[in-house]
């Protein structure tokens, strides 16, 4: 554990993974906080002035404040964010929730679904808060929407579907929907989609996507490659995924997929083969036996979000699975594939 000490007027980005204690409470996105925990491939800042001692982690000195003025805003209802990945949006969503939160409560809708802050991914995840966060992945959702898969092309409409649906549970002074990084082709009509759905007012992070004001992309963001996004969404799933038994569902329970000697989904149809890769033309393939195998699910009852499974096979008989809990009525599956053991990605279903 080293000792940090932040002039005013400078700042302190703390790179995870680490754990802060403040001598007094230091301010974080905006609200302020005796300590936190700094998840690996995040970066928090500190804003000066502040003394602090950390464990883990790196830290990097900068001037003058890294939460840009015109994040300075006041505003209601449902605000829905956009902008390009690693634009700052995780970041602005936690910043607003702070300022707002003593007006009332405020609540996420996360719909980035491939970097998840709240919720697995692949997941359209609800959180609310009572009081200020360092940070919204520190939230715990309190419903979710499984579109299925981290790329959303070909499974646009379930992602303004669970959108939509965490938006009907919501009640608070200020409802803030995160947004995909995909902001251009049919990214773009996406979007529309989501913010027309949302009757949402929108704020643009960086640069203009959607009518509607901009604000500016922070100084310093976290950048990130490839490997360390799959990273972040292994981390995520391990933490909200928890395998506890194995059981076996009828096939009737099997959404929004069937099973007819192939997995028939509305993105495409899986026929199991001895092949050793997926092979196919449009939505048809011939995929190894092993694919139909460790297929991650969302499990509903009711209609709401109670828990998680990964299949282990599917045949006439029902589907065998690995699950969280064991009182749900539909298995909710996608192209996401999670190794049950190690909880980690595998090859999805293409």
């Amino acid at each position: 554990m080293f000792h940090v000490e932040v002039p005013p007027g400078s700042a302190a980005l703390v790179r995870g993974p680490a754990r802060v204690e403040c001598d007094e409470a230091c301010r974080v996105f905006g609200g302020m906080f005796r300590g936190f925990s700094v998840p690996p491939y995040k970066q928090y800042p500190v804003e000066g002035p502040a003394r602090f001692r950390t464990d883990g982690g790196s830290v990097v000195f900068v001037e003058n404040s890294p939460i840009p003025d015109d994040w300075r805003m006041s505003l209601e209802g449902v605000v829905i964010l956009v902008g390009s990945t690693d634009s700052g949006k995780s970041g602005l969503s936690t910043y607003l929730l702070n300022t707002h939160i003593e007006r009332g409560r405020v609540c996420i809708v996360d719909a980035d679904v491939g970097q998840s802050d709240i919720g697995p991914p692949g997941f359209v995840a609800c959180a609310c808060a009572s009081g200020p966060v360092p940070h919204i992945s520190a939230l715990d959702p309190l419903d979710g929407y499984y579109v299925g898969s981290v790329n959303l092309q070909g499974v646009e409409e379930f992602l303004v579907a669970g959108v939509a649906r965490c938006l009907r549970r919501l009640t608070a002074p200020l409802v803030l929907v995160n947004t995909p990084g995909w902001t251009s082709g049919r990214g773009l009509q996406l979007l529309k989609a989501v913010a027309d759905a949302a009757e949402a007012r929108v704020v643009n992070v960086g640069e203009r996507v959607l009518p509607g004001p901009v604000v500016s992309r922070p100084p310093h963001v976290y950048p990130r490659g490839p490997q360390e996004r799959r990273e972040l969404r292994n981390l995520a799933y391990r933490r909200h995924i928890s395998l506890r038994g194995r059981v076996a569902a009828p096939l009737d329970a099997l959404s929004p997929c069937r099973w007819e000697g192939a997995l028939i989904c509305p993105w495409g149809r899986y026929a199991p083969s001895d092949v050793e890769k997926p092979e196919g033309r449009g939505r048809d393939y011939v995929v190894p036996r092993s694919y139909l195998r460790h297929i991650l699910a969302g499990l509903f009852k009711e209609g709401k979000l109670v828990g998680y499974g990964v299949v282990e096979g599917i045949s006439e008989e029902g589907v065998e699975l690995y699950v969280t809990s064991q009182d749900f009525d539909e298995v909710r599956i996608g192209k996401i594939r999670l190794h049950p053991e190690r909880l980690e990605e595998l090859d999805p279903l293409p």
